[in-house]
């Protein structure tokens, strides 16, 4: 656990369980009237967006019943992850659909239960929790386990045709906390529905997705809809999902979001990673892998001022929070951009093959900007690392504040700019009174067919200091280009630098930004 709260990234989807739901109907559990048995009442966004504005006029009471024994919520994460959903247990597996669902236990961190719900046909069917679901491995209770207790989440399981095996490509688990993933890649950053007062002094606060109602998929149906319900004490929301795997997983998600009070920081559509240690090398770490990271950088698009890349680092002393006016945002998102084995070294876990999340608007989000968290962390296993959209105009209490946009997971960069992306970020550190030097590779995209010393230039800006010694050069290997530059007298920092590679009015490159502290 670090400071603001993050949670131990290994909460998501590194083993894991589900379940499913029993009947219910809609009137009871909306307390509507009864339709008739003919004429069930079509369950929408809507359906979940009204009761968000009712539950957001009322005082908070956090999601405790059915209660946690104590046996279970003392687990540790190894007893935890003997917990497993059974094979064959999911409530469409032998279905013939493209899609399952496999269901999280409670316990161990996972103590809020969520409640499930199956949508076919306008009606409403919870499925009933039962132990037989799951294969508890080691573990040995001293009692029995409660009939009700509800779940900690779900997985969806996913396969492109019928009797070929299953992919898993989403996972909600912890809070709002959710993770998606292209057919041929692993887990690594995290998805959120909300986030509130992120590094504020006051803390940080979680809202959590309290209830799912997932709609049975058509036998050829390629994508899954459901709808969550979120809650906290500052406020409810509802959300609608459609989930679309493939190389690259998309879903597009529709949210209202109303305030009971109103928080000192509202953060859209967040995403959160981790970041260990990357090329920089701006703090050594006892470790045999040259990278060990699940993102290593931000991207952000915006209209007026084109592609920005920021790459992460992990800061040696107290968190660092970097703003990035976006008044015009096309998209942003945390990338991994080193895509080859060697640069991890790393059997398990296989960095080169975790997603990058791409967030892009489908509605007008309005002036606002792009925040960055970076925390200082010592282990891989902690979230360090947070971005999320940050409106200018604050939602007010009592009034609906609503918002639509596409988070994707893929391996590929989420554009077809033709503009070359920065690939590699190397730093010279200060030493005997020498001052640090940067350098910048370069690569992709359409490269100009100009010389170094036919009209090509960069442009380098720095908040602090004074550049000197800039060269721009060929890259042989990577066919790309590299600028490099000192930074003399900027002391302590800390320096905000920016460069970007031109020729004359013509911008050939993304602009590369980074947050310099000296030793």
């Amino acid at each position: 656990m670090l400071i603001g709260g993050f949670l131990d990234r290994r909460r998501i989807g590194r083993g894991a369980c589900l379940a499913a739901v029993a009947c219910v109907g809609l009137a009871a559990e909306f307390g509507m009237g009864v339709a008739p048995a003919n004429a069930p009442a079509p369950f929408t966004f809507d359906t979940v967006r009204e009761r968000a504005r009712a539950l957001a006029a009322k005082p908070y009471h956090a999601q405790t019943k059915p209660e946690l024994p104590a046996f279970l919520e003392h687990l540790n994460y190894d007893q935890y992850q003997d917990i497993r959903f059974r094979p064959g247990a999911g409530p469409w597996h032998d279905a013939g659909l493209r899609f399952d669902l496999l269901f999280f236990h409670r316990g161990y961190s996972y103590k809020t239960p969520v409640r499930l719900r199956l949508l076919k046909g306008g009606k409403v069917r919870a499925v009933q929790f039962s132990t037989n679901q799951f294969d508890y491995g080691k573990n040995h209770f001293s009692k029995p386990i409660p009939p009700n207790l509800d779940y900690a989440g779900f997985r969806v399981v996913y396969r492109t045709r019928q009797n070929e095996k299953w992919n898993e490509v989403a996972s909600f688990l912890g809070a709002s906390y959710f993770r998606l993933v292209g057919l041929q890649e692993r887990y690594g950053a995290s998805a959120r529905g909300l986030a509130i007062d992120t590094a504020e002094s006051s803390g940080e606060e979680f809202p959590s997705f309290t209830e799912f109602w997932v709609r049975r998929p058509g036998p050829l149906q390629d994508y899954l809809e459901f709808f969550a319900l979120l809650d906290s004490p500052s406020a409810a929301g509802a959300y609608h999902f459609v989930l679309r795997p493939g190389t690259a997983t998309v879903a597009e998600i529709e949210a209202s979001l109303f305030l009971r009070k109103e928080p000192a920081k509202l953060g859209l559509a967040p995403l959160t990673s981790m970041f260990l240690f990357g090329q920089d090398r701006t703090r050594s770490f006892p470790d045999f892998r040259p990278q060990v990271h699940d993102s290593d950088g931000l991207l952000v698009h915006t209209r007026s001022g084109g592609w920005l890349w920021r790459p992460l680092v992990n800061p040696g002393k107290t968190f660092e929070l970097t703003p990035f006016p976006a008044h015009d945002l096309l998209g942003f998102g945390l990338l991994q951009r080193d895509r080859d084995f060697r640069d991890y070294q790393d059997l398990q876990t296989r960095y080169e093959l975790h997603p990058n999340l791409w967030v892009q608007p489908l509605s007008n989000w309005g002036t606002g900007m792009v925040e960055l968290v970076e925390i200082p962390a010592s282990e891989e296993y902690d979230d360090n690392i947070a971005a999320y959209w940050i409106p200018a105009q604050k939602p007010s209490v009592g009034r609906e504040f609503h918002w639509r946009y596409r988070l994707s997971a893929l391996s590929s960069e989420p554009d077809d700019s033709t503009l070359l992306r920065v690939q590699e970020t190397l730093i010279r550190p200060e030493h005997n009174k020498a001052p640090p030097r940067f350098v910048i590779d370069f690569t992709g995209g359409a490269l100009p067919s100009v010389s170094a010393n036919g009209g090509l230039e960069a442009r380098v800006e720095a908040s602090q200091g004074k550049v000197q010694n800039l060269v721009i050069e060929r890259n042989p290997v990577t066919g790309g280009w590299r600028a490099f530059f000192d930074l003399a007298g900027v002391g302590d920092g800390p320096a905000e630098l920016r460069v970007f590679l031109h020729s004359g009015k013509r911008v050939l490159s993304e602009t590369w930004a980074y947050h310099y502290t000296g030793p």
